[in-house]
């Protein structure tokens, strides 16, 4: 197993490339089972993953084609003016602190920002016990007083693998911020007229038994609806230890307060994805949730609201964090993510 560079031509693009900067590079570990598809110089990203041929994140294809070659130029990208229509979501898996916000100092006013989301961030990778370690750092940030660092421990077979994300204070002065990994997963597969679904009716699509979208609970409480810009999440009773949360056409987002560390997507064609990580007591984020859920679907119009996002993708967003922690100079706070990854039995 090795890391490897995709070539980041630009294909049909409809300006040049000018030099190294305004192409996105991609590296690749491929062990048989598994291919990710990192991309360090926009914050750090898990860009792709693919096992038996089904792509499991959401990528923005006016950036990166099907072969993770350079589609938009960077330097055609919009100036980042800290508004969300300014942001060039890419897609993929990252990384970014929390709580998020635009009120003051205490707050991340992101995304976009310079460094964390949209930064280039450095790689490297060297082999470990019975696999391969791929490490991004990004650069010192200024305003969170961070340096984020995402390794990933790949098998040298299988279908599980291992990230470990730290944040370390490189600044003189303590800061207090909690690690919020995102992932954008495709959710097209889910598309079709289900508003206002009953969500502990069997209502996902024809497919796998399994389909459908999960968090891990460890008691009852009620759902924090975070966002209703368009419609509500609809989120089960709990059974057995997790509630079902349908996958629909909102834009909205979710926060659980009592989750028990499992997330876990799975598409109709049998592919999916799973989350499994220790949630430590402490203050967390957004009224004490844990894990988060964002969902989107293309709207005509850009939404209101700061930045005038303009949702163009049908997707879900992952989301776990830590515990706010205060981090004197020098000190860390560390999130550690194991992914299982299932492959589809249909068509990908």
């Amino acid at each position: 197993m090795e890391l490897t560079r995709v070539t980041a031509g630009s294909p049909g693009a409809a300006a040049e490339p000018t030099g190294r900067a305004d192409t996105l590079d991609v590296h690749v570990v491929d062990n048989g089972d598994l291919r990710l598809a990192f991309l360090p110089g926009v914050g750090g990203r898990l860009i792709s993953l693919r096992c038996g041929g089904a792509e499991l994140l959401w990528r923005n294809p006016e950036y990166l084609d099907d072969a993770l070659r350079t589609v938009r130029p960077r330097s055609t990208w919009a100036p980042l003016d800290g508004g969300m229509g300014s942001w060039a979501n890419v897609g993929g898996a990252k990384t970014w602190p929390a709580p998020q916000g635009w009120s003051g100092p205490d707050e991340w006013p992101g995304p976009p920002d310079p460094v964390l989301d949209s930064g280039e961030w450095t790689i490297t990778a060297e082999p470990a016990a019975e696999g391969f370690l791929v490490r991004m750092v990004s650069p010192d940030d200024p305003y969170t007083g961070v340096r984020a660092t995402r390794e990933f421990a790949v098998p040298a077979r299988g279908t599980t693998f291992t990230q470990r994300t730290t944040f370390t204070n490189v600044v003189d002065r303590p800061v207090r911020w909690s690690v919020w990994e995102v992932a954008q997963v495709d959710a097209e597969a889910f598309a079709h007229d289900r508003r206002g679904a009953d969500p502990s009716a069997d209502a996902e699509p024809a497919g796998s038994p399994d389909a459908g979208l999960w968090v891990g609970v460890r008691g009852d409480a009620e759902p924090v609806h975070l966002v209703e810009t368009w419609g509500q999440i609809a989120v089960a009773p709990p059974e057995g230890g997790r509630r079902r949360v349908v996958v629909d056409d909102v834009v909205a987002k979710v926060g659980f307060r009592d989750a028990a560390g499992t997330i876990e997507l799975r598409r109709p064609d049998g592919a999916g994805v799973r989350w499994d990580v220790e949630l430590p007591a402490g203050d967390y984020p957004d009224g004490g949730c844990q894990v988060e859920l964002w969902m989107q679907y293309p709207t005509a119009e850009p939404l209101e609201g700061p930045g005038s996002l303009h949702p163009a993708a049908r997707l879900v967003e992952l989301e776990v964090l830590t515990p706010l922690t205060l981090l004197a100079p020098g000190e860390t706070v560390t999130q550690t993510i194991t992914w299982t990854v299932t492959p589809g039995s249909g068509p990908a």
